[in-house]
C-alpha cells in the first residue's frame, strides 16, 4: 500500500462498519506516523501482501485504489493474502481505475513529478473482468461490479470500476 490513499482497512468482527473496530494498513511507517497524529483509528504498517493477521479473522476489507500500485503477481499475492484473512462470508470492496484519455486497461502510467514532488510511482489502469479472475483464482468471488465516469471537477479523468468480492458466499 504505497500511498495514504491506498491504504487497506479491515474490520476484525461481523459488526457493521458504524461500530466495528477497524485499521488501516499502509506500506510507509511514515504515512502511518501521520495519520495516526490526525485520527484515533489504529493504523499499522504492512504490505498487503503479507498482512499481519490471523487467517480466517476479519469480516471486511476496503482496498481503495491500492492493487493499481502493483504488478499482476503482486496484486495476485494481495488477492490471495486478502482470501486468506477473510472470515467465510467476509467481503471485500475493490477500487480502481480501468482507463483514461492515454491509457487502456492493462496499460500503466508513471510519475516522476506529482504535485511539484519528485516521485516514483507508478499507477496501473486494470480491466474488470482480469481482475475478477485473479480473485476468483484466489478463491475470492465477485458480489457486484459497478463501473462509473469520472467525476472531472475533483478527481482524475478516468474510468473506475468497484468490484465487491466474498469468501464463501
Amino acid at each position: 500500500m504505497p500511498i495514504r490513499a491506498a491504504a487497506t482497512t479491515w474490520w476484525p468482527s461481523a459488526t457493521p462498519p458504524r461500530s466495528a473496530t477497524s485499521c488501516t494498513a499502509n506500506l510507509s511507517p511514515r504515512m502511518c506516523a501521520i495519520a495516526r497524529r490526525t485520527t484515533s483509528l489504529p493504523y499499522a504498517a504492512a504490505d498487503m501482501t503479507a498482512l499481519p493477521i490471523q487467517s480466517g479473522s476479519v469480516s471486511g476489507i476496503l482496498c481503495w485504489y491500492a492493487v493499481i500500485h502493483l504488478d499482476g503477481s503482486r496484486r495476485n499475492a494481495a488477492y490471495a493474502e486478502f482470501a486468506r484473512v477473510l472470515r467465510q462470508g467476509g467481503h471485500a470492496l475493490l477500487g480502481f481505475h480501468t482507463s483514461d484519455t492515454d491509457t487502456q486497461p492493462g496499460q500503466a502510467k508513471t510519475l516522476t513529478d506529482w504535485w511539484d514532488q519528485p516521485v516514483d510511482l507508478t499507477f496501473r489502469f486494470l480491466d474488470p473482468a482480469a481482475e475478477t479472475a485473479a480473485l476468483a483464482q484466489a478463491g475470492i468471488d465477485l458480489v457486484a461490479r459497478l463501473d462509473r465516469t469520472p467525476h472531472t471537477a475533483v478527481e482524475h479523468p478516468s474510468q473506475r470500476s468497484y468490484l465487491l468480492v466474498s469468501v464463501g458466499t
